[in-house]
């Protein structure tokens, strides 16, 4: 005999950010990663809906960018208390996400171009490779990986 597993939101199973389509699964969703309740009191829930329903189209947010907020609060960065606070997280997290890709893209070319440097016996190229910052660096990198291809 197999039993399903319910969690403690009631869910059946665990929600991921994916399977995020909805107001009511974000609510369900922010329940289960970050621990908080329903707005309680009559009419409240509806109210609650209807308010992210607006905001979304007003601000133009997916339910990823409202899944993403969840997870940055869940990994410490911030306090909240109530699912209304975590509309407020949305543009900081979308900026916290947007820093880190664009590290790992500055990391990917470094690595790119020390093993470049490693390879290349031209002292011109050598030179323009290490002395390169930013979008040049971006730019002689390509030059020369077009050269060489």
């Amino acid at each position: 005999m197999t039993r399903s597993v319910t969690y403690a939101s009631g869910m059946p199973e665990r929600l991921r950010p994916d399977d995020v389509t909805t107001v009511p699964k974000f609510t369900e969703y922010a329940r289960q990663e970050l621990g908080l309740s329903f707005p309680l009191g009559k009419g409240r829930r509806e109210a609650w809906m209807k308010w992210c329903k607006e905001e979304m189209t007003t601000q133009t947010w997916s339910f990823l960018q409202l899944t993403n907020a969840v997870d940055y609060i869940k990994k410490g960065r911030r306090s909240c208390r109530t699912l209304y606070g975590i509309l407020h997280y949305i543009d900081e997290a979308g900026d916290y996400q947007a820093r880190r890709e664009f590290d790992l893209e500055v990391h990917d070319l470094q690595v790119n171009v020390a093993d470049a440097l490693e390879v290349e016996s031209d002292e011109g190229w050598r030179r323009k490779l290490a002395l390169a910052r930013g979008q040049a660096l971006a730019m002689v990198y390509e030059q020369w990986r077009a050269e060489r291809a």
